[in-house]
């Protein structure tokens, strides 16, 4: 019964499927067998053929191999075969396989429980291997539950509806990711001079046409066109595509550190830049009663530490007098 509704679902997204004038957007074949309890579908994509680049060989027309079996009363298969599909971000080939196990005497009612464990293998992004697909989900009650779920330099944990109105609360763990596909993801049709790596979390929270935003971000030696930097650490919060940035740090290759926030709007790509411009920046300070301290210079390292250049004001009272020194503070890291 699952590989019939799954099969169906299949064959019933492909009508809905736009199509302009007499273009083949995509061509399907495939066989269910009744018998044996399997189906097995593939998605051809003519128009999606990516170029084929200097050193890199050529190779069919991009497409997705979907099949499916029952391997016992509470057991199911299935696997996803994905070759160099080109997506809005890049290129991709890999296998997915995927196990379930449905138990409907655990959930107590008619709507059984199913586990399942989902992984990859030969993986390639951009022609480039990558980290493999792993994780462990369960859907019960209505909801997505994803116990461990990674791929490439992602992980995430949380919860998903899967009733209207969709409902989520995810955490999205970010490990390196590559500075150009992070602002590639979230800004279009651009293309920045980027070097550098991303890490972080971000929370994802609320309703698919209500997306809440909570990231905690940072990155170290890295550019991003004109902009070097020795260390970003950004603080941002919103409802997607309105965001607010707010107390975060930026440290300039040549040691400069400054606080900036403002707001930003994703949906304004066209003016992005502005909007960066558009940032308030101030100088790194913190104050105390009995001192105000100014980092001039902050020269962070991942992992080990970071040395600081401070102008330290010193309050006296007593004298109703301030007196300045300048100080320098490493901190160590372990």
């Amino acid at each position: 019964m699952t590989a019939k509704v799954l099969a169906g679902g299949c064959l019933l997204a492909l009508f809905f499927v736009p199509c302009a004038f007499a273009n083949v957007i995509v061509t399907f074949h495939g066989q269910v067998d009744f018998t044996q309890k399997q189906f097995v579908v593939t998605l051809d994509f003519p128009g999606n053929s990516p170029d084929t680049a200097p050193g890199k060989l050529a190779h069919k027309q991009p497409s997705l191999a979907i099949s499916g079996a029952k391997v016992s009363d509470k057991d199911y298969r299935f696997s996803l075969n994905i070759d160099h599909l080109r997506t809005p971000v890049y290129d991709l080939l890999s296998k997915i396989e995927s196990s379930l196990e449905v138990d409907p005497r655990s959930a107590g009612e008619n709507v059984p429980v199913v586990r399942g464990e989902i992984w990859s293998q030969n993986s390639l992004v951009d022609y480039k291997p990558i980290r493999e697909l792993t994780g462990h989900f369960e859907i019960k009650d209505s909801q997505l539950l994803l116990k461990s779920f990674s791929f490439g330099n992602l992980s995430c944990q949380g919860l998903l509806d899967l009733v209207y109105p969709y409902k989520m609360d995810m955490r999205v763990l970010l490990n390196d990711v590559a500075m150009e596909d992070f602002l590639n993801f979230w800004i279009r049709n651009q293309d920045y001079r980027t070097f550098g790596t991303v890490s972080g979390e971000i929370g994802v929270s609320g309703t698919w046409d209500r997306l809440g935003l909570t990231g905690s971000l940072e990155s170290f030696a890295g550019y991003v066109e004109q902009l070097e930097y020795n260390s970003i650490h950004l603080n941002a919060q919103g409802v997607y595509p309105r965001l607010n940035i707010g107390q975060s740090t930026i440290s300039k290759a040549d040691g400069l550190s400054f606080t900036f926030s403002g707001p930003i709007d994703l949906s304004d790509q066209e003016n992005f830049q502005k909007q960066i411009g558009a940032l308030v920046l101030a100088p790194l300070v913190s104050d105390s009663a009995s001192e105000r301290e100014w980092t001039i210079k902050r020269l962070d390292q991942p992992n080990s530490g970071s040395t600081e250049i401070k102008y330290l004001l010193r309050k006296d009272d007593k004298l109703n007098e301030s007196s300045g020194m300048i100080g320098v503070e490493q901190t160590m890291n372990f």
